[in-house]
């Protein structure tokens, strides 16, 4: 079967805009398919898949077939997936399998969120559905699930406030390259210990910001047809864990993303030692240091030593989350796994200016919902 890759893209601005769902999918959707390199006939694509967490964030249902208004091809399939934070991954997932297995040849991806229309509290009521029922009948929300799990990660391990705070002023420092992230403003690791704090030991500048924003990618099962550089998907998993924190094994681990990039790098027929950069989802800053494990990048209980050593830094010898990732560029949730592939594909394509990494071969996107109730690694290559 021929390869999948990644043709084009379109990507907004993540920020507060108050915009309809129209306003801030068309412009991506245009981006996307007036990117391709060698042109695209809107009747070759056959299918369009929109990832968004939530109608009460949009405020309208039918997404795919407003998607469509802006494909302008009206027999194309159009429908819409969920799967919390994980969405935009969960999306580009399903697309890969259509042409994979030969039930579409080209599909368009979409991801978005429009935040912003809600309160911070309307907001939170809404994302805290991303964990166990039984977890948010007693109003534990993401960032008290994330503090029980990064509490008990440093009374076993050992990582300090301050590791915590570094992953944050890290992320903000990258995003000061990125003219798409939300926050264009340094962070020192004082910032972060002063700054509010939420659910102990997760303080306000450890969380990820609610934002507007979308994104957009074109996979083809015949990506050298419509540009000469493609950005091939050579591996792709998927893998849950439970809904809510009490109930897992190891709260210090996610077992879901260990599993996913399993499966990920079998597919691809590499292991963690060939990945030159990464996007992980670090919605909470201290859960990176967790997948930085998870994906094999470090031994368990020592993912703080790849940000004492500079390792993950963008001028490390593996940079992850050079964008800003969610805490620095922002996390519309169902742009947010698209936007990170969107990423990728550009670093890969080594046109992304100021925050270019040399020399990337292979790149690694981590996306996964809730506290790791469902996760997907996506290994791409050129």
């Amino acid at each position: 079967m021929n390869e999948v890759g990644i043709v084009s893209f379109g990507h907004s601005n993540y920020g507060a805009f108050g915009k309809t769902v129209q306003e801030i999918i068309g412009p991506v959707i245009e981006q996307c398919l007036g990117g391709v390199d060698n042109g695209l006939d809107p009747k070759d694509v056959d299918q369009v898949i929109v990832s968004a967490v939530d109608n009460q964030f949009s405020n309208q249902h039918q997404t795919g077939a407003l998607a469509l208004r802006f494909l302008k091809n009206p027999e194309a399939e159009a429908f819409r997936v969920e799967a919390a934070c994980a969405s935009g991954s969960v999306a580009a997932n399903i697309a890969y399998k259509s042409i994979k297995f030969g039930i579409a040849r080209n599909v368009l991806v979409v991801g978005f969120e429009t935040m912003t229309r809600l309160s911070t509290r309307e907001s939170t009521s809404v994302l805290i559905r991303g964990g166990s029922p039984e977890e948010n009948m007693h109003g534990i929300t993401q960032p008290a699930a994330y503090a029980m799990m990064s509490q008990l990660y440093s009374d076993r391990y050992g990582a300090t406030e301050d590791d915590y705070a570094l992953v944050s002023v890290k992320n903000h420092e990258n995003a000061m390259r990125n003219p798409w992230a939300m926050f264009h403003k340094k962070l020192t690791v004082d910032d972060v210990k002063k700054s509010k704090v939420v659910a102990s030991p997760i303080r306000l500048m450890h969380c990820s910001p609610i934002a507007d924003g979308a994104a957009a990618i074109l996979l083809s099962g015949e990506p050298r047809k419509y540009t000469d550089t493609p950005v091939y998907v050579k591996g792709i998993g998927m893998a849950h864990d439970v809904l809510g924190v009490f109930e897992k094994d190891d709260p210090t681990s996610i077992k879901a993303t260990k599993k996913a990039a399993s499966k990920a790098y079998r597919m691809a027929g590499i292991d963690a030692s060939k990945v030159d950069i990464a996007e992980v989802h670090d919605a909470f800053t201290p859960v990176e240091l967790m997948i930085y494990e998870a994906l094999g990048f470090a031994e368990r209980g020592q993912g703080f030593k790849l940000l004492r050593e500079g390792t993950v830094m963008h001028s490390g010898s593996l940079p992850v989350n050079v964008s800003g990732g969610l805490k620095a560029k922002g996390h519309p949730v169902g742009a947010t796994g698209v936007g990170m592939m969107v990423e990728q594909f550009r670093q890969l394509r080594g046109e992304i200016g100021e925050r270019q990494v040399p020399d990337v071969e292979i790149a690694l996107v981590e996306n996964h919902g809730g506290t790791g109730a469902t996760s997907i690694v996506t290994i791409l290559s050129r």
